[in-house]
């Protein structure tokens, strides 16, 4: 009987096997690591600002950090510093906690004084940085969601077709392409490509209430079935920053299509089983902004 054990082939095939194996442990654990330094970061913001040190959460922010409150007022970095006390105030008592790891971003999600809380890490060269802080207050309406009872009118062209943004990597254009799909699917619903695009722990959150992917898939298909749908709200103002190859952050402005107060929104963008997914959607209404009238002038 011949023996393969020190065949040429064999022995190469196997020991590749092996450094291969190696190397995916060495990928897995050194994301096991940075997701730990991330939710430590975390805890040492939280940390730092409840014992009003300015020093320690200095260096835990990103310098493009922007805190929205569940007021939607926005305010950067110095502002923050600037008035510690009251962010710190905002970030006690976290209740009902997930976090969820995209490579060099790390999302922390939960509610806290009557409203939900999207925190977004970045991994930076010099380590974890709180890059977004987002409040959406927690509505007490039992109405359901426009997007619930729509119907198609109207035309999409911003965000369907066009937005005032000029993405300027293959990267950006690509997340904006699949985007832009999600809002004409939206407009046109298609319960069966939509979720391509959705990543399986999506959540979208703003002032009307919290769905999942399963939750919006089904909105989806009765829209479908009925024919319903409605373009996507106008965007006044995009931005897409990009963490490694496979995550990124998008901001933007939008105005209601069937008019109301303008809202932030922050999405988060995972490259996952080759496509583009949308992780997560959370908006907060700007209280101090004027009202704008429906796009259809009705």
């Amino acid at each position: 009987m011949k023996s393969f054990s020190h065949h040429p082939l064999i022995v190469g095939l196997l020991c590749a096997g092996i450094l291969a194996a190696g190397a995916l442990e060495r990928t897995m654990a050194a994301g096991d690591d940075d997701e730990k330094q991330a939710l430590q970061a975390d805890r040492s913001l939280v940390s730092a600002m409840g014992k009003a040190d300015i020093s320690a959460t200095r260096k835990l922010l990103d310098g493009n950090f922007v805190w929205t409150d569940a007021d939607g007022k926005s305010f950067k970095k110095a502002e923050v510093l600037g008035n510690l006390p009251t962010y710190a105030a905002d970030n006690q008592g976290d209740a009902n906690v997930q976090t969820h790891f995209y490579g060099q971003i790390e999302t922390v999600l939960g509610e806290h004084h009557n409203a939900r809380f999207l925190r977004v890490w970045v991994k930076r060269p010099a380590g974890w940085r709180e890059f977004v802080d987002l409040d959406t207050r927690v509505s007490t309406r039992t109405a359901p969601a426009t997007i619930e009872t729509a119907s198609v009118q109207g035309d999409c062209e911003n965000p369907c077709r066009t937005v005032p943004y000029k993405p300027t990597t293959a990267m950006d254009k690509a997340i904006l392409a699949d985007w832009q799909k999600t809002k004409v699917e939206e407009w046109r619903p298609d319960a069966v490509d939509w979720p391509m695009h959705i990543a399986d722990e999506f959540l979208i959150i703003n002032n009307n209430g919290m769905r999942n992917k399963p939750e919006r898939v089904a909105i989806a298909k009765k829209q479908q079935e009925a024919g319903l749908g409605a373009p996507g709200d106008p965007i006044t103002a995009m931005e897409i920053h990009d963490f490694g190859d496979n995550a990124a952050v998008m901001i933007s402005l939008h105005v209601p299509h069937r008019g109301g107060k303008p809202y932030y929104n922050v999405r988060v963008w995972t490259l996952r089983d080759g496509r583009w997914q949308l992780a997560i959607s959370q908006q907060s209404t700007i209280q101090s902004a004027a009202a704008v009238a429906p796009a259809d002038g009705k």
